[in-house]
């Protein structure tokens, strides 16, 4: 379609916000629309939604955040469930849409029609968004029990997963990103997966069984549910496959040293398990003291 006639741009731009809502993300610095996502009413109760990413920046978090916008959205006018044809195809859709509630599928050839429920607002999934937006900031200091700020005792949401995987490497960083997926278990609830891939002639196999072993031990006495496993395999293919087992809510990876990530042989793990992943991935860099002023 290279235009659109006076009737679908009438359609698409006269919104009232209650029946047809939309919600556009935008490049700061440039204006560049980046995406959009938004919803039409079918019923009292029901609407249908819709979301686009252009093309460079797909994979890079954009369509969760309005996707679980627009279903906070769809709450406040009264709505309370999504209905969307998606063809069977197009996993990655379907993958976002089921982690904003409980989903019941129906296959319509080559389509499938998801209901998904919105009666319960991903509330820890919102939490966990503020809470990397206040990191990333650096508004907040990670060494002074960061993770901790996380509500006790909220469940996590349907949808958001049943464990944390932690991919585990025979770097020193490992267990600090085993201690953070801990700390944010305890607090959602969750259960962690330790992953070690392990690749013959390539990998120490008794030091990754001892870290395993180390990190499980130090995770257990936090009292958190956790299992470990040596994956045979390529590191990131063993992780996203482990991720996807467990029904992962998150995955979780050490972050190199400052400075390093470029020479490393491992960089490209981080790289191919955040582009490819189904769920949220956190890259845990252990936070460095800053010198005071005087």
């Amino acid at each position: 379609m290279t235009e659109l006639s006076d009737e679908q741009l009438d359609y698409l731009t006269q919104v009232d916000h209650r029946d047809h809502e939309a919600l556009v993300a935008i490049e700061e610095s440039s204006g560049q629309g980046l995406g959009v996502a938004r919803f039409v009413r079918i019923d009292a109760r029901s609407a249908e939604p819709a979301m686009v990413v252009v093309d460079e920046w797909q994979r890079r978090g954009i369509a969760g955040h309005l996707l679980d916008a627009l279903a906070q959205r769809a709450r406040e006018e009264g709505i309370r469930r999504f209905i969307a044809p998606v063809l069977a195809e197009n996993t990655a859709a379907i993958a976002a849409l089921q982690r904003l509630g409980a989903t019941d599928r129906e296959v319509l050839g080559p389509e499938i029609e998801l209901t998904v429920d919105l009666t319960e607002p991903s509330r820890a999934r919102w939490l966990l968004h503020d809470l990397l937006g206040t990191v990333a900031s650096g508004v907040l200091e990670p060494a002074r029990g960061l993770w901790e700020l996380l509500l006790r005792g909220v469940p996590p949401p349907a949808g958001f997963g049943r464990s944390i995987v932690v991919g585990i490497d025979e770097s020193e960083h490992c267990a600090f990103a085993a201690q953070s997926a801990g700390e944010l278990a305890v607090a959602l609830g969750l259960g962690v997966h330790l992953v070690a891939p392990y690749r013959p002639l390539l990998d120490d196999r008794a030091a990754l069984e001892a870290i395993l072993a180390d990190a499980q031990r130090r995770l257990r006495a936090r009292g958190v549910a956790v299992e470990s496993h040596l994956q045979l395999g390529d590191p990131s293919l063993s992780i996203l496959y482990a991720a996807l087992r467990e029904r992962a809510g998150m995955i979780v990876l050490a972050a190199p040293p400052p400075g390093t990530a470029e020479r490393l042989p491992g960089a490209s793990v981080w790289s191919s398990v955040a582009h490819h992943a189904q769920c949220d991935v956190l890259i845990a860099r252990r936070p460095t003291r800053r010198p005071r002023s005087e």
